[in-house]
């Protein structure tokens, strides 16, 4: 028998015999972990157990059933029910004493309902009740749901339709015009001991939801809502461990139920009841079913021994047989020599081929190191290769650049050139027609003064001293007149010196205009970029190839590659120092844009999907192996390029190491400092080069190293013009290109701040000229006024000399001569300065144009041999990246050769340990060969002696092992037939042990539990002043009532069907209450119990009830009437729920039966 369920004490000094049996379950029945919940046992109640128990482990007492009938054994002629006065003297003893303990009503833990809900079911659409954890009364008018309330508890429980009597089948409580219905009951689960609480929370819901078509289904969930189980036996488990017997008629009485136990019962259907109530007749069916499998074991025992001997004789004949081949045993020893030495011979040879794949791995490990060596050695010629390339095209790039200021030059000049030219032609050739009329005029001056000298010298002797003195003040003011034209033509040739500053000042401005819009274009070119970093913000990709994603998706697709490529190597770098980011940028080059593979045919499936995506880009053929360069670092002091640089990928990692060196790479950002670190004293250890920044041009850096002939060499390092191909701090990289923006904003300010000052100058040239013109002009004011003197002077002359028209004549054609001589002078003097200064404008145009000729034919012959070497690198690149990857390829070749060899090792040894354990399996020590004897001479022997043998056996009808196999075979059979038939016997007799022993409890729980119902009814009358007794005739099967409304009578007391109706119902709640407190279950439920009473016995039996319920401690009691609760005093473990009235229209349920 199981356990028996909710523990409750009779008393601290335990002297009573007598228990309080609550319930009883077999143990036959599928075993659950059910919570314990175990009535006390009495002290003589223990010691018989004990004795049982030692009755069972006596093998030297075996138990016979005998041939008695199954009820006489299991009544054992009703001696237990010999005292039943006493035992129900005994019985009211303990409950008086229990009575007057002061024992408060808890709730319990868990295994009560804490509400139903239904939905769809029979007439309600939705109805919702939550129940007290103790005493709970459910009223309300009829259709409101008192009783769809337990009808819904056993349907959601796992109870049949049948057992409610509202219904034969699911579909019958379907709510008319609806397809589904479904139930949910919320059990308390709470305390050290609940139902799997990890598993299950505070609460266990159950739901059952069934349709109109018949089907059913149950969900138990946690208390969070989550599903645990759909399985109905997880619900029978759970109601197993709470003792929630919802089948039990007792444990849930329906409206017919109750009526016909209140009223209609006759003692033999009391009777029924009761023993269904405590589960008498349960038990009962259990033992019955286990004196059933007791005599099949018995059956199953009857003729074994004949199959016993029948095995022991063929054991018998087996062994004679494998004797008499055991004769044979010395060719058998020499056929196992044999093959011994054939198991072994096997592993000398094996151990041989394991040598030899050992040296050829030896020797593939080897070839790796080569590999490797000139992988290192080709790696660093092609990152010299590459480094000279980038410096050559960057040198070729900086002179096609220096070019073209060069060549607008020369244009300029050369235009200059040919403007002054033309007008040094048009002035010589009126240089030569001014020089032959001032020819003339000297021959015809000449002529007529020598005219005018004897006219003159003829009129002075005629005329004295007077004019003579006249002559002389004349030829005075003549001499200060030639004098200011001295003077004016002095400073006429000031004028190609102030024109030579103008045109100076104005190269000088022109020269400015190419590095102003250099600035504007670089200026737009970093607003352009700047642009695209923000619109291009979040995007991983944009600073690669257009097509790189479409690349990268194909990548993603194709299924051929051994190794999915990686790249392009700038995405999987980030720099964590922005100072660095242009020149880290233009020294990687394309390697940021380059991808990896690490073998030849992964090579050739990319490049041909970059061939079709158009999106080609450099590959490098590298591989897995770690790259330790902890011991080839500089000082930790340093700032290296790989400490600035966050690397996700060690193939990545180590192709940047390999090809660009750098863990080598030292990052000092001022120059002075680098020259330093690098050129002073002793070399740095672990240092290929350094980088440091330009702080005169942003993003421009200088690339301080050790050219091949081991002198030091700084080279520039020019901005990069492009969006970062590193991954960076998007944020911070459009703040550092904000800052370049500015900062060549500020460099344009200056160049325009220059320019301005330029065109000062020019203007300052040009008022230097209109001043020179001013001058010139106020000279010649001067000149003119000492001619207007000589030229009065000479009036005053003619007026005093006598009349005489020769002389007038001559002086007028010598002054006429004299005009058109000094036009001519002054013409041919102003074309004598324009043309030297002409010439001189020439001279210095070509002079210019032969220096800018010789800059531009030197720049072309640089540009020429910059472009040469650049071209010859390139090959050198490509030859060394070719002789890298030739390399890398020849590693992973080598790698793959050791793999095989090392799997052909492992296959030749993995062979070996297979052998030599098989070899171990046939003789455990190793057996030495004979001298000279192969695999193939052992084999001919081995065969030969296996003829022989063969050919004995073959008289013996089998071969030894197959004897010794059948001689085995058939003395286990013999013996586990014995083994078989001892462990029935044994477990018969055990069986038969427990079934008296099962018996014996019975009958005691039958005793004990009849006697602490018969002490309950008599006490729960006597509440109203009743006597009477409850009869046990266990024999005939009836319980019957005996009461005595009055006490003052004397005698039996009478039958209920004497009794009114009131007396005769409470009477029958008193037996229902004694019964249900001789049960173990924790809920406890009735409907309509006071349907049949009058005001006074309902009053009277409510408040019995409750007592009765509180001294129930941790019970849940839920009680249905359709009357008020008005007249009854409640306190806080009563609760009382008072259902809605029923809607309007509602019918009648559609029940069948």
């Amino acid at each position: 028998m199981a356990p028996q369920k909710r523990m409750r004490t009779t008393g601290d000094d335990g002297e009573s015999e007598v228990v309080e049996v609550e319930s009883a379950r077999s143990s036959l029945r599928q075993d659950t972990k059910k919570k314990a919940r175990v009535s006390d046992t009495s002290t003589h109640n223990k010691s018989s157990m004990v004795g049982v128990r030692d009755r069972l482990e006596d093998a030297n007492q075996p138990l016979d059933l005998g041939e008695e009938d199954y009820e006489q054994r299991r009544d054992a002629g009703f001696q237990d029910l010999a005292d039943e006065d006493g035992d129900t003297q005994q019985a009211t003893q303990i409950l008086q004493e229990r009575n007057q303990r002061s024992m408060e009503n808890m709730p319990a833990d868990n295994g009560i309902i804490e509400s139903v809900t239904c939905v769809n079911f029979m007439c309600h659409s939705k109805l919702h009740v939550s129940f007290g954890p103790l005493i709970n009364f459910v009223i309300g008018h009829n259709g409101s749901g008192k009783s769809a309330v337990l009808t819904a508890i056993t349907l959601c429980l796992g109870g049949k339709a049948s057992a409610t009597n509202r219904g034969q089948s699911l579909k019958n409580f379907v709510k008319e015009g609806q397809e589904t219905a479904s139930l949910i009951i919320k059990i308390k689960n709470t305390g050290h001991s609940g139902y799997q609480q990890e598993v299950y929370g505070d609460s266990i819901i159950v739901e059952r939801h069934f349709s109109r078509s018949g089907s059913s289904s149950f969900k138990v969930k946690s208390a969070s809502g989550r599903v645990i189980s759909t399985k109905k036996s997880d619900l029978d488990e759970i109601c197993d461990y709470f003792a929630l017997q919802i089948d039990n008629p007792m444990n849930v009485l329906t409206q017919d139920m109750a009526r016909q136990f209140l009223n209609n019962s006759t003692p033999s259907d009391k009777y029924k009841f009761f023993v269904k109530g405590v589960q008498l007749e349960q038990l009962d069916r259990d033992y019955q079913l286990l004196e059933e499998t007791i005599d099949q074991i018995e059956h199953k025992l009857d003729g074994r021994g004949d199959d016993i001997k029948a095995l022991e004789e063929l054991a018998r004949k087996a062994r004679q047989k494998l004797d008499m081949s055991d004769r044979h045993e010395t060719m058998r020893g020499r056929i196992r020599n044999y093959e011994h030495q054939m198991a072994w011979v096997q592993v000398d040879q094996q151990e041989k081929a394991v040598e030899d794949c050992e040296l050829n791995l030896l020797k593939a490990s080897q070839q790796i190191e080569a590999a490797e060596a000139r992988a290192i050695t080709t790696t660093d010629a092609y990152t010299d290769a590459d480094r000279n390339f980038e410096e050559a095209q960057a040198s070729a790039s900086a002179l096609l650049n220096s070019k073209t200021p060069l060549e607008d030059t020369r244009r300029q000049r050369k235009g200059e050139f040919d403007a002054n030219k033309t007008e040094l032609h048009n002035i010589q050739t009126e240089h030569r027609i001014i020089r032959d009329h001032l020819l003339a005029a000297e021959s015809r001056i000449k002529k007529t003064m020598e005219n005018i000298e004897h006219e003159r010298q003829r009129l002075e002797s005629a005329n004295g001293g007077t004019h003579l003195r006249k002559i002389a003040d004349i030829e005075e003011a003549k001499s200060k007149a030639a004098e200011k034209r001295y003077q004016h033509d002095q400073h006429r040739k000031d004028a190609g010196r102030l024109e030579d500053s103008r045109k100076a000042a104005e190269t000088d401005l022109r020269g400015i205009n190419e590095p102003l819009e250099q600035k504007k274009r670089e200026i737009k070119h970093c607003n352009d970029l700047l642009q695209n970093m923000i619109r291009d913000r979040g995007q991983s990709h944009g600073a690669f190839h257009r097509n790189t994603n479409r690349l990268l998706r194909a990548i993603d697709q194709e299924g051929g590659f051994r190794d999915k490529p990686i790249g392009p190597i700038g995405s999987h770098v980030r720099l964590l120092n922005l100072d660095w980011s242009s020149v880290l940028e233009r020294s990687f080059g394309a390697t940021l844009e380059s991808y990896i593979v690490t073998n030849k045919q992964d090579q050739n499936l990319l490049s041909s999907l970059m061939r079709r995506i158009d999106c080609v880009a450099p590959i490098l053929i590298g591989n897995n192996q770690p790259l330790d360069t902890s011991q080839h670092e500089p000082d930790p002091r340093f700032e290296t390029t790989m400490r600035v640089l966050q690397i996700e990928n060690d193939l990545v990692r180590r192709q940047l190491i390999i090809n660009q060196g750098i863990e080598q790479t030292l990052l000092i950002e001022q120059l002075s400092e680098g020259n330093a670190t690098m050129f002073d004293g002793a070399r740095v250890r672990n240092v290929k080069q350094c980088f440091c920044i330009n702080p005169n041009q942003r993003g421009w850096g200088y690339r301080l190293a050790y050219n091949r002939s081991g002198e030091p060499s700084v080279s520039p390092i020019r901005a990069m013009q492009s969006i970062p191909r590193m991954r960076t701090d998007i944020e911070a990289q459009i703040s550092f290109q904000r800052e370049t923006l500015n900062n060549l904003k500020s460099e344009l300010s200056e160049l325009e701040g220059h320019q301005r000052s330029l065109k000062d100058n020019v203007q300052r040239c040009e008022q230097a000229i209109q001043t020179h013109k001013r001058q010139q002009g106020e000279l010649l004011i001067e000149l003119q006024r000492a001619d207007h003197l000589v030229e009065n002077l000479q009036d005053e002359l003619e007026q005093e000399r006598p009349e005489d028209g020769r002389l007038d004549a001559l002086r007028a054609g010598l002054k006429e001569a004299e005009d058109e001589k000094e036009t001519c002078e002054g013409s041919y003097g102003d074309a004598v300065v324009e043309k030297d200064r002409l010439n001189g404008v020439a001279k210095e145009i070509m002079e210019q144009l032969r220096s800018v000729d010789a800059d531009i034919t030197n720049i072309d012959f640089d540009i020429k041999m910059a472009k040469a070497k650049a071209s010859e690198l390139s090959e050198r690149r490509l030859l060394a990246l070719e002789g890298k990857n030739v390399a890398m390829e020849s590693i992973e070749t080598a790698k793959q050769d050791k793999v095989e060899a090392q799997n052909k090792w492992q296959t030749e040894r993995d062979r070996l340990e297979d052998w030599t354990s098989k070899a171990r399996e046939i003789v455990r020590q190793r057996v030495t060969v004979d001298a000279g004897e192969t695999a193939d001479s052992l084999d001919r022997k081995l065969t030969k002696l296996t003829k022989d043998l063969a050919r004995y056996e073959k008289e013996l009808g089998d071969s030894r092992e197959s004897i010794a196999l059948k001689a085995a075979q058939t003395y286990k059979a013999w013996k586990t037939a014995e083994q078989q038939v001892e462990d029935l016997q044994h477990l018969a007799e055990r069986l038969k042990g427990a079934l008296i022993d099962r018996m014996e409890r019975w009958r005691k729980f039958r005793r004990y539990i009849s006697a602490k119902a018969r002490a309950q009814f008599t006490y729960l009358l006597s509440e109203r002043s009743f006597r009477g007794a409850l009869k046990t005739d266990h024999k005939r099967r009836l319980l019957d009532l005996q009461v005595e409304p009055d006490e003052t009578r004397t005698g039996r007391g009478r039958q209920t069907k004497t009794l009114s109706g009131g007396e005769k119902s409470f009477s029958t709640i008193c037996l229902l209450l004694s019964l249900w407190e001789a049960m173990g279950s924790p809920i406890r439920c009735l409907d309509e119990f006071d349907v049949f009473m009058d005001n006074v016995n309902r009053d009277v039996s409510m408040k019995m009830m409750i007592v009765a319920a509180r001294r129930s401690v941790g019970r849940q009691y839920i009680l249905i009437t359709p009357q008020s609760m008005g007249n009854i005093d409640v306190a806080g473990d009563v609760k009382i729920i008072k259902l809605s009235d029923p809607e309007r229209g509602q019918t009648a349920l559609p029940f069948a039966g």
